[in-house]
């Protein structure tokens, strides 16, 4: 289906099977770059927070997701949190087995209205327990890229 074909039935819908090679570039955009900024630099957690709604933001938005309102400020979190809900990872993007069983979490990062999704390191599944507290572990300042490999999972506190 091309950006020029008129579908006014969905009956009629074209599709195109197979892969379409794309190349692009990622831009981590505004508030994303001042996330990364700060934990290659500093190792320290932004937040940006509404000042029309109160929500808070894990990580650095530039607009308010409900209000839509411009963000400009950001303020510091100590990155910590709870886990909301997890996971054990088998299979690759690729769906091949993976060498190694990967824990994944949803973590409600103190400070913050959000929830950011992560590894869970130095713990075994059995372990993992929702409202389990943890903190965000970082690769050694020398080896930080200002990407989100920089953190390297979150471990109990």
């Amino acid at each position: 289906m091309g950006l020029t074909e008129r579908i006014n039935q969905t009956d009629q819908l074209s599709y195109y099977e197979g892969q379409i090679p794309v190349e692009y570039v990622y831009t981590y955009g505004l508030g994303l770059e001042k996330f990364f900024r700060a934990i290659k630099d500093d190792g320290k957690f932004l937040a940006s927070r509404c000042l029309e709604c109160g929500i808070t933001y894990f990580p650095v938005r530039s607009f308010c997701e409900r209000c839509l309102g411009k963000i400009e400020d950001t303020v510091a979190v100590p990155g910590t949190g709870k886990v909301y809900a997890f996971t054990v990872v088998h299979l690759n993007m690729d769906e091949s087995p993976k060498k190694e069983p990967a824990l994944v979490a949803l973590i409600d990062v103190d400070g913050t209205d959000c929830r950011f999704l992560h590894y869970l390191t130095g713990v075994e599944a059995y372990e993992v327990r929702v409202g389990m507290k943890v903190k965000p572990i970082l690769k050694a300042k020398k080896d930080r890229r200002g990407h989100i490999e920089d953190i390297l999972g979150f471990q109990p506190a």
